[in-house]
């Protein structure tokens, strides 16, 4: 793949090249210090050091501008001056800007005191404020070896309330449209189904976006081809309100001990969490974590591993480690570099009414109900509806939430909130009311969580008491149909080690209905796992249906499974109910989002008597997505065969944007088409998360551009792509973009363009001695006005230029004394690569 290989090495010479960029710079605008001796304020001298590395091999000082790297990052670019005796000096001012934000408030102000009134130092005059610096001359940038630990500005770990900075915007007008075919064979009487389509888009303009699902499918009872609309509505955003209109058909969210119906109609719901995912639900109380010496920590939360830093000395911030709702027991393993290792536990809840502190939620619907149960939604028979919630995270009191239900049938109103208790538990109230056509009703649940740390081992326990009066109504059950009054259940866990959990929980059930008696289970389940691959659970249940009815079997029984899973993307397992006298096997491997990945899987299943074999074999390509699955079933496994049915899917999409058209898989959310600029002429453009071993996730080609189909709304992402096989020295651009798509949105981007060639060469002087650490700039020569380039040459007079245009001439104007400069003309049938070899000036170069 010669074009990703091309990309690599352009950026890597770029990269090298970079640092030396801004030597036009005078030396007077960095004040240098005397050889060996350095005055501080108040007079103190500090001698500096009579050996030094050769960090200067030439007979002169050399003023630069060069990057501040710390913990394998960069801050930012500062001036230096490299002295002729290998000293190095820092401009005060530039290093101050970088350094600071990793920097208490207390070191911040101990540093500016130490430079108070020095407009630059030599790095050990500041080694008594913990800091310490050196310069890497094969880097070419200055490097923060340490800043002592207890004066590191605190770093988050977890990111939790700020994004970085927003990436490109989408195009103002997008579209696409996903198809997928299903076609069935039934084996016993050889029958083809008529096809069934199912078809699903969205047309965008700015925030407005109108989207929309259709199928069509035989009805299995009657035969006729039926299309029906499952929804089509309008849906406007205003993301910095963080608020969303709908208009058509709508699927209310609800809240509580509301009741889910669906309208058609208007509604607006606020959700900051929908347009900023960044942020994460908020652990209550800091949590800090001071590390004396570099270290590798593992964050585990309910013994899940979550995630493993490389950090250095310094001060972390674990507010927003992201939590489960209800109880989570944290651990962090904290291994030193001197081989330590420390076991850092505790146990944290989080708040169900899942918004930050101060921040608030609401949603209202106002419409018709819908009185059908399948196909398209029906309203000729329904009534007119609303509702809504609000719910607030106060700073100081238990959040509050409250909802409301009305239509001339039901009117519903609903409360909830919750305390977190002094030891760690949590208790919660759900309470309702309601009035209906069958009278008043209502409702009401406490809940209480509480877990005991015990370091490696911990104890949770959940107990919840759930009453619904008979008469209980909502928008979803208007009739007020409750045959179970009470609900009790409790639930017991306990870890025994990060490879060992137990649980137990129980259950009971009181009818007032005269056809169902009260039922109870009782259950226990551990897993062990016996390998990081090999899982094994075992299960205990015993239970009361109540009746005859009950979907099961009375009495007792027991669960036992064998988990294989050696990597994310296998897993087998092998399940045995003997309450139920069920039975399962299946084997999976998933499929990738990449052209020409295969996922297959077999499974069989046996339910007491009747029993079923399957298989599954799914294709990702280039412009579709296929799926091929057999599945035999039969009363028992010896007549199997009985019945065999075979589907095969064809899944696409078409999608336009930018003046631009193209063919691609199933698009989700938002998209990018990428396409190739004309001067690439029948060179592929491919696009990707990764590029190792060859794989892609879309290539252009006959039937127009690629299709990156997996962007996601409101959230910062990168678009790869590369060019195969691109000429030698073509410049494709960055390689990414950084995008932040708005709902159903889609971008164009063009890869190459008319200013692709890149020119090579060496600049010597009189003497033919290399012409190092020039700086300088490019301009088209009938453009005198145009933004220039940054020239610039390495340490043995090698430079690049990149960005030029075919059949323009352009002019580099050096920064030296006397000035020095030429002219160079990029041929008009340039593909890419512009070899100068060598160019010579009448400039006199100081011997190393």
């Amino acid at each position: 793949m010669g074009g990703i290989a091309g990309t690599t090495s352009r950026i890597a010479l770029v990269a090298a090249m970079a640092a030396t960029a801004s030597m036009a710079r005078a030396e007077s605008d960095v004040s240098p210090m005397a050889p060996g001796r350095q005055d501080l304020p108040g007079g103190q001298a500090v001698e500096t050091p009579a050996q030094r590395p050769n960090i200067n091999p030439y007979d002169r000082d050399i003023a630069m501008t060069v990057p501040l790297n710390f913990n394998r990052r960069v801050l930012g670019e500062m001036p230096v001056l490299l002295t002729r005796d290998d000293r190095f000096i820092v401009e005060s001012e530039g290093f101050r800007k970088l350094i600071d934000p990793l920097l208490t408030p207390e070191a911040q102000a101990e540093l500016a005191g130490r430079l108070e009134g020095v407009e630059s130092f030599a790095p050990e005059e500041i080694n008594t404020t913990g800091i310490r610096l050196e310069y890497d001359p094969d880097q070419l940038a200055v490097l923060v070896l340490r800043i002592d630990p207890t004066k590191r500005s605190i770093e988050s770990l977890f990111q939790g309330g700020r994004p970085d900075e927003p990436g490109a915007s989408p195009e103002d007008i997008s579209a696409y449209l996903n198809t997928n075919m299903l076609v069935q064979r039934r084996q016993s009487n050889g029958d083809v189904g008529t096809p069934s389509v199912y078809l699903n888009g969205a047309i965008r303009f700015k925030n407005l976006v109108f989207e929309s699902d259709v199928q069509g499918r035989e009805d299995l009872f009657t035969g006729d081809y039926e299309v029906s609309r499952r929804y089509a509505r309008f849906v406007y955003d205003e993301p910095e309100a963080f608020r969303r209109w709908y208009l058509g058909d709508m699927d209310p969210e609800t809240r509580g001990r509301q009741g889910y119906v669906q309208m058609g109609g208007v509604g607006v719901a606020r959700q900051r969490q929908r347009f900023e995912t960044f942020r994460n639900n908020v652990l209550a109380g800091g949590r800090q974590l001071v590390l004396q010496e570099a270290s590798t920590v593992r964050v585990l939360r309910n013994g899940v591993f979550v995630r493993e830093f490389r950090l250095d000395p310094g001060q972390y911030d674990l507010t927003n480690l992201p939590l489960e709702i209800g109880s989570n027991d944290v651990q962090l393993e904290v291994q030193n570099e001197s081989g330590r290792t420390e076991t850092i536990a505790y146990s944290a809840y989080l708040d169900a009414i899942d918004l930050e502190p101060g921040d608030y939620e609401y949603g209202a619907y106002l419409g018709v109900t819908n009185t059908g149960l399948f196909g398209s939604p029906e309203y000729n028979d329904g009534e007119l509806a609303f509702t809504g919630y609000w719910r607030k995270a106060f700073e100081n009191r238990p959040a509050l939430g409250i909802g409301l239900q009305a239509s001339e049938q039901v009117q519903n109103l609903t409360g909830q909130t919750q305390v977190i208790l002094k030891n760690g538990a949590r208790a919660r109230l759900d309470v309702s009311a309601s009035n209906s056509d069958n009278g008043g009703g209502y409702a009401y649940a406490l809940s209480y969580d509480l877990a005991v740390d015990r370091g490696d081992t911990y104890d949770s326990w959940t107990l919840v008491a759930d009453y619904t009066s008979e008469d209980y109504a909502t928008l979803g059950n208007g009739s007020g149909q409750n045959p179970i009054s009470w609900i009790f259940t409790g639930a017991y866990s306990h870890r025994f080690s990060t490879d060992w959990l137990a649980n137990a929980t129980a259950s009971y059930r009181m009818s007032r209905s005269a056809f169902l008696d009260d039922s109870y289970t009782l259950g226990a389940t551990t897993t062990y796992r016996v390998t990081p691959a090999w899982g094994l659970q075992f299960g205990a249940e015993y239970t009361d249906y109540g009746s005859s009815f009950g979907a099961g079997r009375d009495g007792f029984g027991f669960t036992i499974a064998l988990i294989w899973s050696p990597r994310y993307d296998r897993r087998g397992e092998a399940r045995y109910n003997s309450a139920r006298n069920t039975a399962s096997m299946r084997f999976q491997q998933s499929s990738e989002n990449r052209v020409g990945s295969l996922g297959y899987s077999l499974q069989s299943n046996y339910d007491d008597g009747p029993g079923s074999v399957s298989g599954q074999v799914d294709y990702v390509g280039n412009r579709f997505d296929a799926s091929l699955s057999h599945t035999a079933f039969g009363q028992s496994f010896s007549n199997i065969t009985d019945e065999q049915i075979t589907t095969l899917r064809l899944g696409s999409s078409i999608a336009t944007t930018g003046g631009k058209v193209a063919i691609g898989r199933n698009i989700y959310d938002s998209f990018a088409i990428v396409y190739p600029h004309e001067t690439l002429g029948d060179h592929s453009v491919i696009v990707g998360e990764s590029f190792q071993r060859g794989n892609y996730t879309s290539r252009s080609g006959a039937l127009g551009p690629a299709v990156s189909n997996t962007l996601t709304s409101y959230v910062n992402q990168s678009v790869r792509y590369d060019v195969l096989d691109a000429p030698l020295g073509y410049d494709i651009g960055d390689g990414i973009l950084r995008v932040r798509p708005t709902y159903k949105s889609g971008y164009a981007i063009q890869v190459g363009s008319d200013a692709f060639v890149s020119a090579l060469g060496r600049v010597v002087g009189n003497g033919g001695r290399p012409a190092a650490l020039l700086s300088g700039r490019v301009r088209p020569v009938d453009e005198p006005n145009a933004e220039p380039e940054l020239f610039f040459t390495n340490s043995v007079g090698r430079f690049a230029v990149q960005k030029l245009k075919p059949g323009k001439t352009y002019r580099v104007d050096l920064f030296t004394s006397p000035s020095a400069g030429f002219e160079f003309t990029v041929p008009a049938d340039n593909e890419g690569l512009l070899d100068m070899q060598t160019v010579t000036l009448p400039i006199d170069v100081p011997e190393e």
